[in-house]
């Protein structure tokens, strides 16, 4: 065990995706005056996270479809990495491309690892491939696979369902993932949580992967290039977030993003990009004057309690931690946590939601990396909002924030997803 944890350096990014383009690609329905995608050209490279956003009517779910062929073009061409795919078999062009909807979409009456293994059993993995593949997924979208392999979706919450969706459609290793409202229909805790885990999930496999999202604020924070639509499919800037609120190419993407792009910089900024502070971690069971020996050498009033794969369960004060001999196994389902992907409007919303000063940071696998404090976040918010608010309003809202903290123990950062599986 080492004195503090921090953030360490980040592992080469590897990218195993796929370059999507679609060429030409017209969707007319039969019956209608006017095309529900006109002519729409669209490069997307290998392994970044694209989304589309737009108005409701505006072909972003009918474009997402036609790149896995669950809807047909009636026009154009689509290619992937240079192949055109467009009159391959779809059945055998869909095994190869990861898909999650809205709710999931699991098989009710199989269990978590049948329906995980379900497209590998049809391209003929043996069982012993299989089972490997679910273990290592259900590690991946976080989830202990001896807890949670044999549950029935009806007995998960619905934030666990639908990362057993997102396992699902990387089961077979497919270098795109297309993604359909996927977090629309869960909790906004636990939507954070897993926006975190998908920037995460991307960061370790290099993916290819396309979220269609009525959230402007959802699309700029998972997004390395934003898709703007129109009615018709029609584009109205095709950029990185940071461009498009910064430059809005037309007015109707100024009226989109509207009073929203002043709070959407906030999205722009992450938790990785401020110094998370060391912090003094312990295991259950441990002899609790060790612990406080450790936390004294560091200068820490507090510990972070944390399980054998380094996720924290409570973060006590020495007080509390003197008055046991031993490192006791509490878990307290209020701990403020936030992923190194989470945003630093993310940070700030943890810490109000828990009346806390700071937040704990955690890398891509919900392990502690460091702690956060809620100073250290209203510095970079209050350079942010000062170009961009008026400075009543600004102060107001800083005033909001810093007034909610109840006392001074910092937030803690946390893996790119939640410490415990409660959502």
């Amino acid at each position: 065990m080492t004195e503090s944890s921090t953030a360490s350096t980040a592992p080469a990014r590897t990218v195993t995706g796929a370059s999507i383009h679609l060429d030409g690609v017209m969707k007319q329905y039969r019956g209608q005056d006017k095309p529900a995608v006109a002519r729409l050209d669209l490069e997307i490279e290998a392994g970044n996270i694209v989304t589309f956003v737009g108005p409701s009517g505006c072909g972003k779910t009918t474009t997402l479809k036609m790149i896995n062929r669950l809807i047909e073009p009636t026009e154009g061409r689509i290619l992937i990495d240079g192949r055109d795919v467009t009159h391959e078999n779809p059945d055998k062009l869909r095994q190869s491309i990861g898909y999650v909807i809205q709710s999931g979409g699991l098989f009710p009456h199989w269990s978590v690892a049948k329906n995980i293994g379900a497209i590998p059993r049809v391209l003929g993995w043996d069982k012993k491939r299989i089972a490997e593949r679910v273990e290592y997924l259900l590690d991946l979208v976080g989830l202990d696979a001896a807890e949670f392999a044999d549950r029935l979706p009806k007995d998960m919450s619905g934030g666990q369902q639908q990362r057993v969706g997102v396992a699902r459609a990387l089961a077979a290793d497919p270098p795109i993932l297309l993604m359909d409202e996927p977090f629309g229909a869960v909790d906004p805790i636990t939507r954070v949580r897993l926006q975190d885990s998908l920037i995460g999930i991307q960061h370790e496999l290099g993916k290819t992967i396309v979220v269609v999202t009525h959230d402007f604020d959802e699309a700029t924070k998972l997004g390395d290039k934003v898709l703007i639509l129109s009615e018709g499919g029609h584009i109205e800037q095709y950029a990185p977030p940071e461009d498009i609120l910064a430059n809005p190419a037309t007015p109707f993407v100024e009226d989109f993003i509207g009073s929203g792009a002043t709070l959407a910089h906030l999205t722009l900024s992450r938790v990785r990009d401020v110094e998370a502070a060391p912090v003094t971690t312990a295991r259950v069971g441990e002899d609790s004057q060790t612990v406080l020996g450790r936390a004294h050498a560091a200068g820490h009033t507090w510990v972070v309690v944390v399980d054998n794969h380094g996720h924290p369960r409570a973060w006590p004060s020495l007080d509390e931690l003197a008055a046991k001999p031993q490192v006791s196994d509490y878990i307290d389902r209020r701990l403020p946590v936030v992923a190194r992907s989470s945003t630093l409007n993310d940070a700030l919303d943890s810490m109000l939601a828990a009346s806390q000063g700071g937040t704990l940071v955690t890398d891509g696998r919900g392990a502690v990396v460091g702690s956060l404090s809620i100073d250290t976040v209203m510095e970079v918010i209050r350079g942010q909002l000062s170009e961009a608010r008026p400075e009543e309003e600004r102060d107001g809202y800083i005033e909001h924030a810093e007034g909610s903290s109840t006392d001074e123990m910092p937030v803690i950062v946390a893996a790119d997803d939640e410490v415990d599986e409660h959502s």
